[in-house]
């Protein structure tokens, strides 16, 4: 659903649905395109890769370069959580016990953006070894204005890619600023 500026996916979205998507933002639906197998896309959603939290999952990266918003929801509450505050370690979330993912928001990217899921995956599994999610906005001048970078299978969860984003923000993104970068995502 589009709404205030962005769009919400509810927690029971399909891989499939996402990749298929004309309103999720297509770092998302690149991220869904590479889970797994056509049986596990049709039938896998958003909220249970999220709250189950694989560190080696495709979407927890994309969140987190998208700046998405967990929203969960409990018999008497619904909270708003920031994806780099509701990944905390391996398969644990914030989520509570008596709470579930109800939906994502996604705030609209900016026009001068663009981004990229890529992973190097598991030949068996297709789980990612690793898996990188950017979004990179540029200003007037061809200038990184922003970056933004989720990590997945490098460590026990999704992280944000902290130096490789201070590397990139007010450079030309020219060959050697971009790995520069790429040696740091790993770092934090």
């Amino acid at each position: 659903n589009e709404r205030d500026g962005g769009v919400a996916v509810g927690g029971m979205t399909t891989y499939e649905q996402i990749e298929s998507s004309e309103t999720v933002p297509s770092l998302l639906s690149e991220a869904a395109s590479s889970v797994a197998d056509v049986q596990v896309r049709n039938r896998g959603t958003i909220g249970g890769s999220l709250s189950h939290n694989d560190p080696a999952a495709d979407l927890p990266a994309a969140i987190i370069a998208l700046g998405g918003e967990i929203v969960t929801s409990s018999k008497n509450e619904h909270r708003t959580i920031q994806a780099t505050d509701f990944f905390i370690d391996l398969f644990t979330t914030d989520l509570a016990d008596n709470e579930i993912l109800s939906e994502v928001f996604i705030k609209a990217q900016p026009s001068d953006s663009g981004s990229a899921y890529l992973k190097f995956a598991n030949k068996a599994s297709h789980y990612a070894i690793v898996g990188v999610a950017v979004v990179v906005e540029t200003d007037s001048d061809g200038r990184c204005a922003s970056a933004s970078i989720g990590v997945s299978g490098a460590g026990p969860s999704a992280f944000k890619a902290k130096s490789s984003e201070n590397i990139l923000v007010g450079s030309n993104l020219d060959e050697s600023t971009i790995s520069e970068a790429a040696s740091q995502a790993g770092n934090g």
